[in-house]
């Protein structure tokens, strides 16, 4: 699979073995919209900062090892834009991060390839050597 991606993503793979680095975290959180249920417009997301869902995840028993800390905050924050009416609750948020990472029929990994593929169907390039 690798000698299909560029050599910037083939380089990030490397670095950050599939999960979120802060900086693809980051940049992640910061393009992230939810939509406003009066008005019905998409608006930026007010993100979680990364000690909050940190705090949010320890409060509701959840340990994750460190290696998956970006892509937990990275769930988090999507599930606040993308599941407002489904997950609700912080409890509910945490509870998705920890089933997502710890799906076992998949892998963590599957949550970059995913946000991956919903970039390149946007139409947003991802320029991966700025994420190293």
């Amino acid at each position: 699979m690798k000698q299909y991606i560029s050599m910037g993503r083939a380089m990030y793979e490397d670095e950050n073995h599939g999960l979120f680095s802060k900086r693809l975290a980051e940049w992640a959180i910061s393009n992230m919209e939810t939509k406003d249920p009066t008005t019905k417009e998409m608006k930026p997301l007010k993100p979680r900062a990364i000690d909050d869902v940190q705090s949010v995840l320890e409060a509701n028993k959840i340990q994750l090892p460190m290696e998956f800390a970006y892509t937990a905050w990275y769930l988090f924050n999507m599930a606040i834009a993308d599941y407002p009416k489904t997950l609700k609750t912080d409890e509910q948020r945490a509870t998705f991060v920890e089933e997502t990472i710890c799906d076992p029929d998949c892998c963590p990994e599957a949550v970059l390839e995913c946000f991956e593929a919903k970039m390149c169907l946007m139409g947003k390039p991802i320029y991966w050597e700025r994420m190293l």
